[in-house]
């Protein structure tokens, strides 16, 4: 919708590509960059250390209906008053419908939160037994969630009793995975004991499907160090995995660049490169199909051409892509630059969801997704 424009209230945008993709796409896109900034006193938010404050809201238009979460950013273009986003795009003040979205179970403040045991989105769930991970890149998301367990001082337990927790939960609740979920999560975060994590996402798998659980089962995980340049290893690995009832193995790229890498991962995590990568996801295509592997990327933190040579080259061997939006979630990931502005990113959307349509896969949609 079209207003008259507020230029005193907005923070002015000039858009070569505004015309790309439709309107309600540009402000999800803008919000998921640049945050929003509140024209309403009636939403409170907690103040919980150095995590930025965040919410989650639904932007809808004809045929259109997608939940994003935001960083809360007084300096953003894109104002919501509650009931719509709105920015002065080309000298012209344009808005959507936006509503705040609050889980009063899973996030009852509005902000994204985590959890050892979570629904993750529709029939989604996910169990995290490794609360932190063992590389903490400088721009995980996982940072917020350590941030609050470090000011509530909340105790998070040896890894051995939070894996006992989660096989306690599936016991308990098989029925919930036989009607609920269509997607289960093993887990966001990577220890360094590569024979312990194998054998425990193995026996999360194991055991839920012992429970009758029959949809997929996803392992997200960091590439072991013995899985690098030794295709021996990396079959009996993933077909390890496969055989135990894990369905779709992922591990997230997030950086192509090599240079960009070395800036922004630490320790042995750095120094894979986009090849190995290439070289694990052949092998994994090979052992669990095509459109069964999957890996994510960032855009944003680095050139778009390296993010788009990234997505095409997974894709084409039958990997499915599941970019993000690159968004800081605490203090100190401020300090990482979006190297390109809103009109880059519309542009790498539009190809990104080319490069789906070429290849025939599937598209990831989430709350930070580039889709």
């Amino acid at each position: 919708m079209r207003r008259a424009a507020a230029r005193d209230s907005h923070i002015p945008l000039t858009l070569k590509n505004l015309d790309l993709v439709r309107i309600e796409e540009v402000f999800r896109l803008g919000a998921l960059r640049d945050g929003v900034r509140f024209a309403t006193t009636d939403i409170r938010l907690p103040i919980l250390g150095q995590v930025l404050p965040r919410i989650e809201i639904v932007i809808s238009g004809p045929g259109f209906r997608k939940k994003i979460t935001v960083r809360v950013n007084q300096a953003s273009p894109f104002c919501f008053d509650g009931t719509r986003l709105s920015a002065l795009i080309n000298d012209e003040e344009r808005e959507v419908a936006c509503e705040q979205f609050v889980d009063d179970d899973r996030a009852p403040t509005g902000m994204y939160n985590f959890g050892l045991l979570r629904e993750n989105g529709t029939r989604s769930f996910v169990f995290d037994y490794h609360t932190y991970c063992a590389y903490s890149c400088d721009f995980c998301f996982k940072e917020s969630e350590w941030e609050v367990l470090a000011i509530q001082q909340t105790k998070t337990g040896s890894y051995k009793a939070n894996f006992d927790e989660c096989l306690r939960y599936v016991d308990d609740h098989a029925e919930d995975f036989h009607t609920k979920y269509d997607i289960v999560w093993l887990c966001t975060g990577s220890i360094t004991n590569e024979a312990l994590e194998l054998e425990r996402h193995c026996r999360m798998a194991t055991a839920l499907r012992d429970a009758g659980y029959t949809e997929g089962i996803y392992v997200s995980q960091v590439i072991p160090p013995s899985l690098i340049g030794n295709r021996d290893r990396r079959i009996e690995y993933l077909t390890t995995l496969r055989d135990s009832g894990v369905s779709r193995f992922n591990s997230g790229i997030e950086v192509v660049s090599a240079d960009y890498r070395r800036r922004l991962i630490h320790g042995y995590k750095a120094d894979i490169t986009f090849a190995d990568y290439v070289d694990i996801f052949t092998d994994a295509v090979e052992v669990f199909g095509t459109g069964n592997v999957g890996s994510c990327l960032l855009a944003g933190i680095e050139p778009p051409e390296e993010t788009l040579r990234g997505l095409e080259t997974i894709a084409e061997l039958g990997v499915v892509p599941s970019p993000t939006v690159f968004t800081a979630f605490v203090v100190k990931q401020q300090q990482i630059p979006f190297v390109y502005d809103l009109d880059e990113l519309i542009r790498v959307h539009v190809k990104f969801n080319e490069i789906i349509e070429q290849y025939r896969l599937p598209v990831f949609s989430g709350v930070f997704s580039l889709a």
